[in-house]
């Protein structure tokens, strides 16, 4: 990779992902939302900002900028929080966007890209996720990633472009701010609450954002197009264990409420990924255990909260 188009770049992750390429001396397109802070990159060289309209994905041909990127991380999608996960106008706009987006590499010689496909392509086939395994979506956000991996493998078959499918594990670090699990769990307990749960009895595979970075980089360099590769940490256990981690490095005297809240689906739904495929391609392996990344997470928070 010598220049690189980052979609989304001022989203959580596609701001880490910029920072990671940038200190690897690789020049950085990152096309930033219209109206979007992007004032991380102030302090980045080899990286330009473009901000960009998402409905007119056309009009990105005219960006100088653009000319000799030869690889293309697609980092934005739209209705990613609960809110908007099963509204049916946004999540099909989506699908359309994927395959605008391929249609533009197409069109400006762009040979490679890694679009970020999620492991709740699976959430209701309770199976260990590997690059071979059968989607089975839980909602329309899940169902309209399948939809659009699918139509872009297709076009890249077609028309020669290496596209690489990377399903992503729940992510967690410092500079994450939506209501997520981990989030909520951290922010209650620090102002010495109690956080009401389900009973946690998933098994789940939490990965820390600086080895999510290291994942995304090592698969634009080094994977090989046309798979699909889960990206996590490799190990699992139930949430509920996770959760407990959190409090006893907060207060271990703070109460849970384990089981709290009901399920909302009789059926227990587990993510468990196998990374091997990724490992032996890539030569990637997670750096921080759930401990040493979530400590420096609860800090990130404790600073915030000040």
């Amino acid at each position: 990779m010598k220049k690189v188009i980052v979609v989304g770049a001022n989203g959580f992750l596609g701001r880490e992902l910029c920072k990671k390429l940038a200190s690897k001396g690789i020049a950085v397109v990152a096309l930033v939302a219209k109206g979007g802070d992007y004032s991380f990159a102030k302090s980045l060289h080899n990286v330009n900002c473009i901000e960009f309209d998402l409905s007119r994905i056309v009009d990105w041909d005219g960006i100088e900028e653009i000319k000799g990127a030869d690889t293309m991380f697609y980092m934005a999608w739209a209705g990613v929080s609960s809110t908007y996960k099963n509204q049916v106008e946004i999540q099909v706009s989506n699908i359309l966007y994927g395959i605008q987006v391929m249609e533009f590499a197409h069109r400006n010689g762009i040979s490679r890209v890694i679009f970020p496909g999620s492991a709740s392509e699976y959430a209701c086939g309770n199976e260990v996720i590997n690059g071979r395994s059968i989607p089975s979506p839980s909602d329309l956000y899940s169902a309209s990633k399948v939809a659009t991996k699918f139509l872009c493998q297709t076009y890249a078959r077609q028309n020669g472009i290496s596209l690489i499918w990377a399903v992503i594990t729940s992510i967690y670090g410092p500079g994450r701010n939506d209501e997520n699990l981990i989030t909520y769990c951290i922010k209650t307990l620090l102002k010495g609450e109690k956080p009401s749960f389900t009973g946690l009895e998933q098994q789940w595979d939490y990965l820390y954002i600086d080895d999510l970075i290291d994942a995304l980089v090592a698969v634009g360099e080094k994977g090989i197009g046309g798979k699909t590769y889960p990206i996590g940490s490799g190990e699992n256990k139930q949430i509920v264990e996770y959760v407990k981690i959190i409090r006893d490095m907060i207060d271990p005297t703070l109460p849970l409420g384990i089981g709290d809240i009901p399920y909302k689906n009789k059926t227990i739904d587990n993510q468990i990924l196998d990374i091997s495929e990724l490992n032996e391609d890539t030569g990637f392996t997670a750096r921080y255990s759930f401990e040493s990344g979530i400590k420096l997470t609860i800090d990130y928070y404790k600073n915030a909260i000040k």
